[in-house]
Formats: structure tokens, sequence, C-alpha cells
């Protein structure tokens, strides 16, 4: 006889679900809670994602969203949020893909939110913060040099990739526009997919309304993840020649380190201060929507059809031009962050941060609090 008796609470948990809507509440806390315990960016989620939905729930197989971090990278935007996207249609299809980016974009939006609101009074200028907040920023120097070591061989390959590395770091050192930069890397791209003597190696305050279109520009074009804008916001946002808010570089240094050591992709917590900064509560909420849309869009319009985007050869084109412009610009990154921490002490601890980052012998985490404890401890020591 059949059992038509609804389950509990408790076996649904346990079991599985039955119906849509048990399946999307499911979604999002799985994907919410990842978000806000695990600190470090996308690449932390991503991992502990990939264990949370293939070995405990059985969503998907082993190693799946690893092995996705090639397709993520193809599309602009935020590896978390491309994550939320593949795993939510997934499982539930349009619905869960809504429902696993807005749990990822609400830890971040709140967390963010508060540290923004309650920025100036966190006592820079304090010894022993400001020692943390050192160790930090060496730490971060470190983490995005080791990064590019290990996306290097994947991203720059052949002549062009060299090339591209070089020519696109000289313009941004120059002071190029990265947006520009990247849409000319687009575009060179494409043109050496369809070139047939190609070698095989081608592969101040605003409105709240103008927030919308500079984040959305902001999703559109981060190819690679949320490191890859930090020369956009820097050119944007720090220093007196900048167009939106003219915050002091030191200033900025510290929000990176904050955006380090506290949940949810670096990308969004970036974006929740600097709309705030812009626009107040509406601005924050409206950054970090326009950030995420772009680049998921896209995603989702692709997962709708794998088979034909994949050999698709402007999307070739297109993950050959920029995949070596995206180490020029973390580039970019390592030497705006080093010149804000350039002393013996934070040189050491940036060296250090590099080869945990490469060897992944501990986490990025673990790598950025040791870090600062270190600065610390030297605080104390010469006090």
């Amino acid at each position: 006889m059949t059992d038509f008796s609804m389950p509990s609470l408790a076996q649904i948990w346990r079991y599985g679900w039955r119906g849509s809507d048990v399946k999307l509440v499911r979604l999002f806390f799985e994907m919410f809670r990842i978000v806000l315990f695990v600190v470090g960016g996308g690449y932390a989620i991503i991992a502990v994602a990939d264990d949370t939905f293939s070995r405990k729930l059985k969503w998907t197989k082993e190693g799946e969203l690893i092995d996705a971090l090639s397709l993520f990278q193809t599309f602009p935007g935020i590896m978390a949020a491309h994550c939320a996207v593949y795993v939510g249609r997934k499982v539930a299809g349009l619905a869960g893909s809504a429902v696993a980016l807005v749990a990822v974009m609400l830890p971040s939006l709140v967390i963010f939110l508060l540290v923004s609101m309650g920025y100036a009074a966190i006592p820079i200028e304090n010894r022993w913060l400001a020692a943390v907040f050192a160790g930090l920023r060496a730490s971060l120097t470190g983490v995005i040099a080791g990064m590019v070591v290990r996306s290097w061989r994947k991203s720059v390959c052949g002549a062009y990739g060299y090339i591209a590395v070089a020519v696109a770091l000289a313009l941004l050192l120059a002071g190029m526009n990265p947006a520009l930069v990247l849409v000319a890397a687009l575009a060179a791209g494409v043109v050496l997919e369809f070139t047939p003597s190609r070698g095989t190696g081608s592969r101040r305050f605003c409105s709240v309304a103008a927030i919308v279109p500079i984040f959305l520009k902001y999703g559109a074009l981060a190819f690679g993840g949320g490191y890859v804008l930090v020369p956009m916001y820097m050119r944007d946002f720090v220093g007196a020649a900048a167009p939106l808010l003219q915050l002091p570089s030191e200033e900025f240094a510290n929000l990176m380190a904050l955006t380090q050591m506290t949940p949810g992709p670096i990308g969004i917590n970036a974006a929740t201060f600097f709309g705030f900064r812009l626009g107040g509560v509406l601005g924050a909420v409206l950054a970090t929507v326009a950030l995420v849309l772009p680049g998921s869009l896209l995603l989702s319009l692709a997962l709708a059809s794998m088979e034909r985007f994949s050999e698709s050869r402007v999307v070739k084109g297109l993950l050959a031009g920029v995949r070596p412009v995206t180490i020029s610009l973390m580039l970019t990154a390592v030497w705006s962050f080093a010149g804000m921490s350039l002393d013996a002490v934070s040189v050491a601890l940036a060296a250090f941060a590099a080869f945990a980052t490469i060897r992944r012998f501990i986490s990025v985490m673990h790598t950025i609090f040791l870090c600062a404890i270190a600065r610390v401890c030297l605080a104390i020591l010469t006090a």
C-alpha cells in the first residue's frame, strides 16, 4: 500500500525534498550558509560549494564546480555568482538560479553595508589596528601575486598571450582606462580567432540613478573575478583626480583588506561599500545587483544552449583575447598594493602569502590572519 503521508521537516532536511518549494528553500539556505561562513573570495566559496553540493547533497558530481571554473572565467562577473547560477539552474531551473543568486548577494550586502556605515568609527590610527591592516595589505599583495602564478599557464599561451600581457600592463601603468584595455582585448581575440593565419597559441558623488550604469560596466568587464576590478576601482574612486569618490590610497588599501577578512565575494563587498558612499543604502543595493547582473544573465543564457556556446568561434576568440589581459590587471593590482606597504617586513609577508597561495598548504584565510598576527607581534616587540 502506497504511503501518501507528508514527510517531517527532519526527513526533508536529511533525505531531500518533495516539491519545488522545499527544493528552493534548501538551495537558498545552503548557498547563504556557504557565503556567510566562507571568507577569502569566490574561489574559496566555489571549493566549499563543490563539497557541499556533491558530497553532502549529491546535486552535482564531485569536482564538477571546480572543473566549471574555466567556464565561469569565460564570462564577466563574480565567480561566486556564476557558481550560484550554475548550481541553481541545475537543481531548479531559472528559479533556482535566481534564488541562489540572492543567497550569494545577501550576506555581503548586509555585512558590508554595516561595515560601510561604521567605517568612519574604525580607529585606523590605532597602533595595533594599523599593524593588523599592514599585515593584511601585505598578505593581499602576496595572495594576488600567487593567483597570477597559478593562472599564468592557462591564461597566457603563445605569442599573443605574452604580447597582450606586456602591452596591457604598459597601458594600465601609463594610466589608460582599464575598461578600454579590456574592450580592446575582446576585439583582438575575436579578430585573431577568425584570422586564418593565426598561430595555435591564439587561444564624486553622483545621483543614485547613475550608480546602475557604473556598476553594470564593472560587472560586464570583470573577466576572472573580483581581483581584476581593482585597477578600475582605483581609477574611479582613489586619489584626488578620481572622478567619483577621491578616496585616499591608504583607505582604499584598508578597504580591500576588509573585503578579504569579511564573508562574501570580494567584488560584491567592495561594490556594496562604494555604492553606499555614492548613494546610501539604496546605492549599496543598486551597486551590488548591477555588478552581478551582466555576467549572471550571460551565463544563464549560455547554460541553456551549452553545446552551441562551447563551439562558438566568437566565444573562443573572446576567451583567448581576454585571458592574458586579466593577468595584466592582476599584476597591476599587485603593483598598487605593494606600493602601499613597501618595507622589508611587508615584502617578506607578501612573499610568504604568495608561496602559500601557489602551494595551497594552508587556506587563503589562514594566510591572511597569519600575516596580520605577524605584524601585531612585531608591533609588540618594537613597542
